[in-house]
This record gives structure tokens, C-alpha cells and sequence, in this order.
């Protein structure tokens, strides 16, 4: 499976596009992930807590901004009048809107970087394959059937 270009994936990414054909939307709604891509079929969660990292780089990049933002107003001249519990509540806001403007970035980045690094296959060319409509070759092919040998007692399972 031939991989694109990382440049690609990033656009993939941005656009909030499947990774792999670059048509699919990712989003069904604005927090809601599809399930897989309407298109190609791609699985957007091929596993369990899959999305972890994307909550950090969404934590990471929301950090960088509020700390971009805070740190330079703590210099700044008192103008606007306002009590400490006044201004902590409104930096609280503003962080929280921050993490839920980066989510979607952080999820589709997170998508289209993990696809770029080590690509999958789409359902319906799982599919295809397992119909025989597409032919792979492998180099070295191994076939190891356990369910026919019972190891403890060095008997055959019952089909045989």
C-alpha cells in the first residue's frame, strides 16, 4: 500500500478528510466522528481509545495558545478594571473554548498523521480481498493452524 505524501495527509487533515481517499468528510456533525469514511469505507476508530493521543495534542496545542496569550497580559496595565474572580472566570472561558476549538484540528491531525504513518485498509477493500477480487502475493507465506491440535494432549480436535 503506497502511502501519499505528508504534505497530502496535513491537507487531509486540515480539510477534516478521510486519510485515505481525501473525500470522505470525518465529521458528522461538529463533534461526532463518523464511524467510517461514506466514500471508501476506511474505519476512523481502528481500535479501542484510539483517539487518546488527539486529546493530548489537543491539550498541547490549547496550552501553547492561552500560555501565548496569558504569560505577555500579566505585563500588561490593569485596564480593564476587573476583580480576581472576575478575570480568573473569563481566563477559565477562555481556556475551555480554546480546547473545544482545537478538538476537531487535534482529531483529524491525529487521524491523518497515525494513517500516514502506518496506512490500513478500508472495509470494502477488505472486502474485495477476501472475496478474491483483488490478489495479493506475499513474499513469504506461513499458515499456522492451531485449532486442530489440542497441544495438552498431543490429540487431534474432533473435525478431522
Amino acid at each position: 500500500m503506497q502511502r501519499p505524501p505528508f504534505s497530502q495527509a496535513l491537507k487531509n487533515g486540515v480539510r477534516f478528510r478521510c486519510p485515505n481517499c481525501g473525500d470522505g468528510g470525518l465529521f458528522s456533525s461538529f463533534f461526532k466522528i463518523r464511524d467510517e469514511c461514506p466514500v471508501c469505507g476506511l474505519s476512523f476508530y481502528p481500535e479501542s481509545g484510539y483517539y487518546a493521543g488527539a486529546m493530548y495534542l489537543d491539550y498541547a496545542l490549547a496550552a501553547g495558545v492561552f500560555l501565548a496569550v496569558f504569560i505577555p497580559s500579566l505585563f500588561l496595565p490593569d485596564f480593564l478594571h476587573l476583580s480576581y474572580l472576575q478575570k480568573n472566570i473569563l481566563w477559565v472561558i477562555f481556556g475551555t473554548l480554546l480546547c473545544l476549538g482545537f478538538a476537531r484540528p487535534s482529531y483529524s491531525l491525529w487521524l491523518a498523521i497515525d494513517y500516514w504513518i502506518s496506512p490500513w485498509k478500508a472495509r470494502r477493500m477488505q472486502k474485495a480481498h477476501s472475496n478474491g477480487e483483488i490478489l495479493e502475493v506475499p513474499l513469504v507465506s506461513m499458515i499456522i493452524r492451531t485449532d486442530q491440535v489440542d497441544y495438552r494432549h498431543g490429540t487431534h480436535s474432533p473435525d478431522e
